[in-house]
């Protein structure tokens, strides 16, 4: 199937590792021109070498930390000077900390309104005037089910937050066939499942094993996804097949969500 992706130009915040990186290698495979992002220079530019290696496709690693403002406008100028526009924009920024209302403070709420609200909302609205100068533009928002179904505290807050912003820029962008769309992953498997999983296990005195094995007890397909799974969904919405679907909130979690809509 032709996704009709050849030759579009696509960012990929938080794309050394992960579910950024596997999306960035989806889009790559699919002919894009992908910029990369991520905080550690050397595992960025490891990244960008090893996807170009294996799709052929430029691959373009630009450092930025997230939660600086400053970093974020040196991103966007990188972005700017190189390339005359943008088509599909993903972000995929987050990685809250595991902790209980009582133990959050306000660094912990600022630090994590920065980096998974305030940073995606600066990258979108920084690069939605060339998707509106071309009438075409993809944005996604890498979020969680913990936009939609309470668990964590912290994420839960944040991520609704991302879904609800995604939701009304959509309804404002659809005339200039501009169409923005929310991913709501579970359990994947990357390095920060593996490290809230090991938090969880040092918390209840157990192991890493035991506590994955719980999570998967509320999932029906009784596993966790991988992050080639979640990429699947990032490049079909970033392609010609889903021209008519936008405002969507798509969860990719095995059943784990438990309501119906």
């Amino acid at each position: 199937m032709d996704l009709g992706l050849q030759g579009k130009i696509a960012l990929v915040t938080a794309s050394s590792r992960g579910m950024g990186r596997a999306i960035a290698e989806g889009l790559a495979a699919e002919g894009c021109q992908v910029i990369i992002c991520g905080r550690d220079k050397d595992n960025l530019l490891k990244a960008a070498q090893q996807i170009e290696a294996k799709t052929g496709q430029v691959i373009t690693p630009i450092p930025v930390d997230l939660e600086q403002q400053d970093s974020i406008s040196q991103l966007l100028t990188g972005i700017t000077n190189q390339f005359s526009t943008i088509d599909i924009v993903v972000n995929n920024a987050g990685g809250m900390p595991y902790k209980r209302h009582y133990e959050l403070n306000q660094e912990d709420w600022q630090q994590s309104f920065d980096l998974t609200f305030m940073s995606q909302v600066t990258i979108a609205e920084a690069l939605l005037p060339l998707m509106k100068k071309q009438s075409w533009g993809r944005i996604i928002f890498v979020t969680s089910v913990a936009a939609k179904q309470p668990g964590m505290l912290i994420a839960h807050s944040q991520r609704a937050s991302v879904v609800a912003y995604a939701k009304t820029l959509a309804n404002e962008l659809g005339q200039y066939n501009i169409l923005v769309n929310s991913i709501c992953p579970s359990f994947a498997v990357t390095d920060k499942f593996y490290e809230v999983a090991d938090e969880v296990a040092k918390r209840q005195g157990s192991s890493r094993e035991q506590v994955i094995q719980q999570w998967m007890k509320s999932v029906p397909l009784r596993r966790p996804a991988t992050a080639e799974e979640v990429a699947n969904l990032a490049v079909f919405l970033a392609s010609e097949k889903a021209s008519y679907i936008t405002g969507t909130c798509i969860q990719v979690d095995g059943g784990f969500v438990k309501s119906l809509f």
